[in-house]
């Protein structure tokens, strides 16, 4: 993917491909090695998500600088203005697969997910995250009855939400299910999960923290408008009525008919 779009087709030396993308990969390589190093966890798995990823954004950059050196037009503004669209679309899908890649690899290296017996006033700590557990209530709903626990969560001594899971018992399936409390974010994602009741009072409590989850969902989103972007190009317009206009009259009738 971060060699593809430098290359041209069947006239790609691989020297020069290597002297061209060298300071991607090396920064790719120094960024993969550093970033879990710092986060305080290094394997070789979170660094090759990561290596991978800072590759695409690499390349992606050494590309967009080489087009706009060579585009046409004056100034830098009038030089991306020039770029097609589609070529603009290539590059937010790219994003948007570096982005997947970073979230997924965030998440599976660095998600804490804890087990626990809290009374009402205890805590819990995870991921940097203070869980006290306020007790829980009865609640009412439209076919079921459920407890609704309280966790007032905070980060160093400053109250960041507050969260609500449920444990419910529907009537007429006569069944009992867990409704977990989430709070998004952009960096990380906070679950809590209320489990059975435990005697004096004290509940089976599982805690989750997931980083940077919301970013799988977003290099998603990102590809899809890469691909909007791309599909919108006048080029790919202008060839398709090219393509109609040679098909001959009696197919087109044909076609007509068929439909």
């Amino acid at each position: 993917m971060g060699i593809g779009p430098l290359a041209q087709w069947k006239q790609a030396s691989l020297p020069a491909l290597a002297i061209r993308l060298r300071w991607a990969f090396g920064v790719s390589l120094a960024t993969a090695v550093a970033v879990p190093w710092l986060m305080g966890q290094w394997t070789p798995l979170i660094s090759l998500g990561l290596l991978l990823a800072f590759w695409i954004l690499a390349t992606i950059l050494v590309d967009l600088r080489e087009r706009l050196l060579h585009a046409e037009g004056g100034s830098i503004g009038g030089r991306v203005i020039a770029l097609p669209r589609a070529y603009w679309g290539m590059v937010l899908a790219h994003c948007g697969v570096a982005l997947f890649i970073l979230g997924v690899t965030m998440v599976k290296g660095f998600e804490v997910e804890q087990d626990v017996r809290m009374n009402v006033g205890e805590t819990a700590t995870i991921g940097g995250y203070t869980f006290r557990f306020d007790g829980t209530q009865q609640v009412n709903g439209p076919n079921y009855v459920a407890a609704r626990g309280t966790f007032h969560v905070s980060q160093d001594g400053r109250e960041v939400t507050v969260m609500y899971p449920e444990k419910r018992r529907y009537f007429v399936q006569n069944q009992t299910m867990t409704e977990a409390a989430i709070s998004p974010g952009l960096l990380r994602d906070l679950y809590v999960s209320l489990g059975e009741p435990i005697e004096g009072g004290a509940w089976s409590v599982r805690l989750y923290h997931k980083p940077f989850i919301d970013w799988i969902w977003g290099g998603c989103l990102v590809m899809a408008l890469g691909g909007v972007l791309a599909v919108s190009d006048r080029r790919y317009r202008l060839a398709w009525r090219r393509k109609e206009a040679a098909v001959p009259p009696a197919t087109q009738m044909a076609r007509q008919t068929v439909s």
